[in-house]
């Protein structure tokens, strides 16, 4: 490679990026993440008072929340299993596959997967893609036998490029590229170990992010690449940057580590589209239209007094001065007093039925929001559970999602992993230790499948809203308040409780 040529995967890159500006995708992130943060008076001149009701992050926040998985049951199926007449193999694989099952769900709590779920989620509400990334690491140490461990992360949509662009399958993907950002000093050092030459090492250069500009004085970083593709039915890792190769490694993997949903499909692109594109026009009107009253109000909201200056030389306000009128006549002539300003009916009203209109579109209706009265509990939790109904699509995208995320898991331990090795499970809510012989699985033909529960559900800021109600309304009682608390909303709730009633009979909460 001379110095003037640049990697394979690097043009692959060049071609993606050409692609995500064509459909303006980094344009519309860095503005619908702009108006989830609060910022929506960019760009606006009009000399005007800048309030901000942040209806996009009010229903985003209970979007998320709606979809983020509870009660998360993973199981892997093995498509030989019903198949195998061999008895002892078949209650071998049986059991290799319920600890894959408890293993998927020691993992999933403790390595916190509800938070990079969220997180994921979050992204795809921004960008409309929420992305994840699995890893060895073998850094990581566990106490067992052998070190490392898988590690997912969630990373940007933008930072993700397919060969084709139209194929929302990322498996049957010809190539995968992944970009990031690391300073120079990292990457010729790792490339060092790998093997480079120091004229391999001058290739890597800082930039800015923008390949228009390949080298920025003052710059540390550069964008380096990973790129993924297939050979023999093998997965191949490559990492390099624009014009230096840092290190090729075959995986032992079958599948792409990589698993993404769409949070609404774009027909005929990988890419999908955000909730917050559609919120934006909304929510522009609503600051605007409160702006204009806020003004009005402010210019209008006290009476004026209009004199006639050639007759009264000049006015005063204070308590019990005396005025002078130059000249006779009625002096009643000379001054008027203007009223206030009265702003045309039903404004107010229109801007309230854009709020709520909105918001019943977005599926985040008052109900579903806990901000209902709740004088008729059984009519709220229907219109909450009819509520959700919108959000059913995108919940199962995120579970197909999850099921391809533990089958990439499954595929890394069978890779990684000796039969010597033990597995950490919960079963029954205790966490023990099993050794599991990857050997008698089919790597395959073996699957993984995600069911996040029940999503028809309030978040925990509804649920405590919609329990005030009840309690305001007179239909609970405080015990059972504090008892039906979302978990950590109060500290030590338990000896609340006691307190409410020492000798644990009733409580008389009337």
């Amino acid at each position: 490679m001379n110095d003037h040529t640049t990697t394979p995967a690097w043009q692959l890159y060049e071609s993606g990026l050409e692609y995500n500006r064509k459909i303006n995708l980094y344009e519309t992130v860095r503005r619908n993440e702009r108006f989830y943060r609060g910022e929506q008076w960019d760009g606006i001149e009009r000399d005007l008072p800048r309030p901000v009701f942040n209806l996009v992050r009010r229903i985003v926040d209970y979007l998320v929340g709606a979809i983020t998985p509870v009660n998360l049951s993973i199981r892997y199926t093995d498509e030989r299993l019903p198949y195998l007449e061999n008895a002892a193999l078949r209650e071998n694989v049986s059991r290799g596959l319920q600890l894959l099952d408890s293993n998927a769900a020691y993992r999933w709590k403790s390595d916190r997967m509800n938070e990079v779920a969220s997180r994921a989620l979050l992204n795809a509400a921004i960008s409309g893609d929420g992305v994840f990334y699995c890893w060895w690491d073998a850094s990581q140490d566990r106490g067992q036998p052998f070190a490392g461990d898988i590690r997912t992360d969630v990373i940007d949509s933008g930072n993700l490029f397919v060969s084709d662009v139209n194929c929302t399958d990322l498996q049957a993907q010809d190539d995968i590229l992944l970009a990031g950002r690391a300073t120079v000093d990292s990457l010729r050092r790792e490339a060092l170990e790998n093997g480079a030459s120091e004229k391999d090492l001058a290739r890597i250069l800082p930039d800015d992010g923008d390949v228009t500009i390949p080298e920025r004085t003052g710059s540390d970083k550069a964008t380096y690449l990973i790129h993924f593709f297939r050979e023999n039915g093998e997965v191949i890792f490559e990492k390099s940057t624009r014009s230096c190769l840092i290190r090729r490694a075959p995986t032992g993997l079958r599948f792409y580590p990589v698993a993404y949903f769409n949070w609404s499909p774009r027909k005929g692109s990988y890419h999908g589209s955000s909730p917050i594109s559609e919120l934006i026009p909304n929510q522009k009107y609503i600051n605007a239209a409160y702006a204009l009253v806020m003004k009005h109000m402010n210019n209008t909201a006290f009476s004026k007094v209009v004199y006639d200056k050639s007759r009264i030389p000049e006015w005063s306000n204070e308590v019990g001065e005396a005025i002078a009128a130059v000249g006779g006549g009625d002096v009643s002539d000379a001054v008027s007093v203007l009223g206030t300003g009265q702003m045309q009916e039903g404004y107010l009203e229109l801007i309230e039925s854009v709020i709520e209109t909105t918001k019943s579109l977005m599926g985040a209706t008052d109900s579903a929001l806990g901000d209902e009265r709740a004088n008729n509990t059984s009519a709220i939790l229907a219109l909450r559970e009819a509520s959700m109904i919108s959000l059913r699509q995108v919940s199962a995208r995120f579970s197909r999602c999850l099921g391809e995320l533990a089958s990439i898991w499954a595929d890394m331990l069978c890779a990684y992993c000796p039969p010597e090795r033990l597995l950490p499970v919960t079963e029954n809510g205790v966490v023990t230790a099993h050794r599991v012989d990857y050997r008698l699985l089919s790597r395959e033909l073996l699957r993984a499948t995600a069911e996040c529960g029940d999503t028809t559900r309030f978040t925990p800021s509804a649920t405590v809203t919609l329990l005030g109600e009840l309690l305001s309304g007179g239909h609970i009682t405080v015990r059972q308040y504090l008892q039906y608390l979302p978990d950590g909303c109060i500290a030590d709730r338990e000896a609340l409780l006691r307190e409410l009633n020492p000798e644990g009979g009733e409580v008389n909460d009337g």
